[in-house]
């Protein structure tokens, strides 16, 4: 992903359309200021003058509306939390709970 890659987002008439910068794109989707977009749905050109890449998007309101909700979604700090998990290696003493007792058997015997 290169900075300057776009998302070209069209309206449900195919009257208007407005050019969204990218922020983040993973295997599934692409993020934009206003929305996350599938990418089973977004069809890719190359901009060949400039050296990135367009993402061509058709959605209509209802559409728009959703993406706003899943970027919302991505971005909240509660999900992160939950899918966060410590595991950390501690150590484990009963790993050397028998060359304790080996040891101790040879000093004392």
């Amino acid at each position: 992903m290169s900075k300057k890659d776009k998302v070209l987002v069209f309206s449900e008439d195919n009257q208007t359309c407005e050019m969204l910068t990218v922020k983040d794109i993973s295997d599934e989707a692409l993020e934009t200021e206003r929305g996350l977009y599938y990418l089973d749905a977004v069809t890719q050109r190359l901009d060949v003058k400039n050296g990135n890449l367009i993402y061509l998007v058709n959605v209509d309101m209802p559409a728009r509306v959703e993406a706003e909700k899943l970027r919302q979604l991505r971005r909240s700090t509660a999900l992160k939390r939950m899918f966060e998990f410590d595991v950390k290696d501690k150590t484990d003493w009963m790993k050397f709970l028998p060359y304790i007792i080996i040891m101790l058997l040879i000093l004392f015997k």
